[in-house]
Parts: C-alpha cells; sequence; structure tokens
C-alpha cells in the first residue's frame, strides 16, 4: 500500500464512493427537511424535490459503475458452472460481447438525450435536463471502459 493511500482503494474508487456519500447525505437532508415541513407547517419544498430526484439518478448510475469495478453485479451463472473451461471461455467472450453491444446502444441514447436536454430546463430548479441524461452516460462509459479492460486487458495479462 502507498502511504498517501492507505486503504489500497484506486483514487477514482474512493471519489466515486465519497461522492455517493455526499450525494446520500444531500438526499437525506433534503427528503427529511420536506417531511418536517409537511408534518409541521402543511407544506414543503419543491426544489428539494427536484434535488433529491436528480441526486438519486446519479448515486445509483454511479454506484452501478462501482458495482461493474467490483464485479458484483449479480449474475445468472446456472449454466457457467455445468460447462468445461474451453465453453466456459466461449460464453464469457460471447457475454462481454453481447454486454459491449448493448452498453454501445445506451450511450447512443443517453447521448441523444444528453443533447436534447441542452435545450430543456427543469420546472422548478431550472438546470438542464442533459444533467440528468448524462448520468447515463457517464454510467455507461464507464461500464464500458470496464468491460474493456476485464474482457481485454486483464485476460492478455494473465
Amino acid at each position: 500500500m502507498h502511504p498517501a493511500n492507505p486503504t489500497g482503494k484506486p483514487l477514482m474508487r474512493k471519489a466515486a464512493e465519497a461522492f455517493m456519500a455526499v450525494t446520500l447525505a444531500l438526499m437525506v437532508v433534503a427528503v427529511f427537511s420536506n417531511v418536517v415541513l409537511r408534518y409541521a407547517f402543511g407544506t414543503g419544498l419543491v426544489i428539494y424535490e427536484e434535488l433529491s430526484r436528480l441526486l438519486f439518478v446519479w448515486l445509483v448510475c454511479m454506484g452501478t459503475v462501482v458495482t461493474a469495478y467490483e464485479k458484483r453485479h449479480l449474475s445468472f451463472d446456472l449454466l457457467i458452472d455445468r460447462v468445461g473451461p474451453r465453453m466456459r471461455v466461449v460464453l464469457d467472450a460471447l457475454a462481454a460481447l453481447i454486454s459491449a453491444i448493448v452498453l454501445g446502444m445506451v450511450v447512443k441514447g443517453a447521448w441523444d438525450q444528453v443533447i436534447a436536454g441542452l435545450h430543456s430546463h427543469s420546472p422548478v430548479m431550472g438546470y438542464p435536463l442533459s444533467i440528468a441524461a448524462a448520468a447515463t452516460l457517464f454510467m455507461a462509459a464507464a461500464m464500458e471502459v470496464l468491460l474493456f479492460k476485464q474482457a481485454i486487458l486483464d485476460r492478455l495479462r494473465g
């Protein structure tokens, strides 16, 4: 372990976890404040509802990337466990190829939504809706990079 990085986690992962912690904390404050305001005063702040939705989208997308990095996504391995090592390599390659195609389609669709959202704004906060769509674009692009790293670079290294 490096002295400047005592946890041994890559800095990008630590940054993602910090981002998720801050995002979750802001969501808790926004939602809890609205609950208190509604209970005590019969009203709430609409801006907090919109903010918590936006933060939730980013939290889920960032969490998905971290989960992909850790290789902890749900997997269905009923078939994989019953085949030999050669067929397992073939099926792993096929799964990586299908995943790359699907993630490419998600990147394309998310990019289209980012472009479409540049000139549309949220009703309360007024932020460009492309900010919300950018979460999906970031998620799919990051997962595509991780897939490439795991499927190709890690295999070449041995």
